[in-house]
């Protein structure tokens, strides 16, 4: 029993003895790697100072002297490009559309006929007129002959003479009536909107065919209250057009 008391008297010695070695070991490892960690940064930065291949970033500077300039700022508004000529054509009778001679996009000159409405009726009254008008004309040839010659009266001459003009007059009527049947432009520009097609009835006042002349255009735009002292005729502007990506320089 005594010797059993004795072992475990000596294990516990040795077991408190063990305990302050281990703990005075790691405080000592710790205290070198502390001073490895001092030396590592000290060589690291002894060779960044010695390494000529490191280039340092540097930015060059330049002075220059002050001089007065314009300092120009702007306001941004939205607007809506709009063209001095810009017309609305219709027929000038009612009619059927038999023909259209342009499309969207298409340039136009003063004058060209962009499409036709039915004159069928009115081209049979010109027709038989003018068959009329070649008899009148021939009698009035002969009366002027014999009138010359003093053969037959003054009246028969002045009847024929009157028959042929009167026949002439209507057939300017029948003719302005075949041109009042086409939608003719009025300006030299491009087909804008064609709002008819062929078979349609339409009548004078009706907005069949849209051109506008894009070689004279303007742009509008609403200036707030705010702005509105300080804007002047004259003024700079900047138009930009987002769909075209594009901008251009004018004045007010």
């Amino acid at each position: 029993m005594k010797n059993k008391l004795l072992y475990i008297s000596i294990a516990t010695l040795l077991m408190a003895c063990g305990a302050p070695d281990k703990k005075a070991e790691l405080e000592k490892l710790k205290k070198q790697k502390s001073e490895l960690e001092t030396k590592i940064t000290s060589l690291e930065e002894d060779l960044a100072k010695s390494d000529t291949t490191k280039k340092e970033k540097t930015h060059t500077v330049i002075a220059t002297a002050l001089t007065p300039q314009i300092f120009k700022t702007y306001i941004e508004i939205q607007g809506r490009i709009d063209a001095d000529e810009n017309v609305a054509l219709s027929t000038e009778m009612p009619g059927t559309i038999t023909k259209i001679n342009v499309k969207v996009g298409d340039r136009v000159r003063k004058g060209e006929v962009l499409a036709e409405s039915d004159s069928h009726a009115v081209q049979q009254q010109l027709a038989d007129l003018q068959t009329n008008l070649d008899l009148a004309t021939l009698v009035y040839e002969k009366q002027k002959g014999l009138w010359d010659l003093k053969i037959g009266t003054e009246l028969q001459f002045l009847q024929a003479k009157a028959n042929k003009e009167s026949l002439e007059n209507k057939m300017k009527i029948l003719h302005h009536q075949i041109h009042m049947s086409k939608i003719v432009s009025t300006i030299d520009g491009t087909v804008d909107i064609v709002n008819i097609k062929v078979g349609q009835a339409v009548m004078p006042g009706l907005n069949a065919i849209t051109v506008i002349n894009f070689t004279h255009l303007k742009v509008k735009a609403d200036v707030s209250e705010s702005y509105a002292s300080r804007v002047k005729i004259g003024n700079e502007v900047k138009i930009l057009f987002p769909d075209m990506n594009d901008s251009a320089m004018s004045k007010i």
